[in-house]
C-alpha cells in the first residue's frame, strides 16, 4: 500500500510538473523563432537548433519558415508571423507558414486562433504618388473636359 502511494505521488508530480512546462508546444519546425519568455528574455532558434521549453506568457514570432504551434491546458500565446498576430486559445494546434515572398498561411489543427492583421503605417514624407494635394493639403481633382 505504501509503494502504490508513493508511485501515485510520483506520477501526480510528473504530470504537474509537464503541464507546467510544456504549456507551449512548437512542432514540425522549419522556421527560424525569436522568443520573448515572460522573464524579458529573448532567445532566437534557428530551424537547426533544438528549442528550449517556451512556457505560458510567451511571445513567438517566426522570422521565416513553418512551424506547428500548440497549446496545452489553459496556456494561449501570441504569435507574430509577417504583417499578422495569431493569438492560439486553450489547447489548440495551428500551422503557420511565412513564405519567402512574405506572404502568411495559417490553419487552424484544433481548437480556435484569432488572426489580426497589423496596421501598417504610413512612414513617408511625400505622398503616396497616386495623390496630388494643393497648396491647402485638399485633394487637387482634375476637372478639365475631355475631348
Amino acid at each position: 500500500m505504501k509503494t502504490k502511494a508513493i508511485l501515485l505521488t510520483c506520477l501526480i508530480f510528473t504530470v504537474a510538473t509537464v503541464n507546467a512546462f510544456a504549456a507551449i508546444d512548437v512542432r514540425d519546425r522549419t522556421a527560424d523563432l525569436k522568443v520573448f519568455m515572460p522573464d524579458g528574455k529573448q532567445i532566437i532558434v534557428t530551424k537547426d537548433k533544438p528549442l528550449t521549453i517556451i512556457p505560458d506568457g510567451s511571445t513567438i514570432t517566426i522570422l521565416s519558415g513553418s512551424a506547428v504551434i500548440a497549446t496545452t491546458g489553459k496556456s494561449t500565446v501570441s504569435v507574430s508571423i509577417g504583417n499578422y498576430t495569431v493569438n492560439v486559445g486553450e489547447d489548440s494546434k495551428v500551422n503557420l507558414v511565412l513564405n519567402e515572398d512574405k506572404t502568411v498561411g495559417a490553419t487552424i489543427i484544433l481548437g480556435r486562433a484569432d488572426v489580426i492583421r497589423k496596421a501598417e503605417t504610413y512612414t513617408s514624407a511625400i505622398p503616396p504618388a497616386t495623390i496630388e494635394l494643393d497648396a491647402t493639403g485638399s485633394d487637387v481633382q482634375d476637372i478639365s473636359p475631355t475631348h
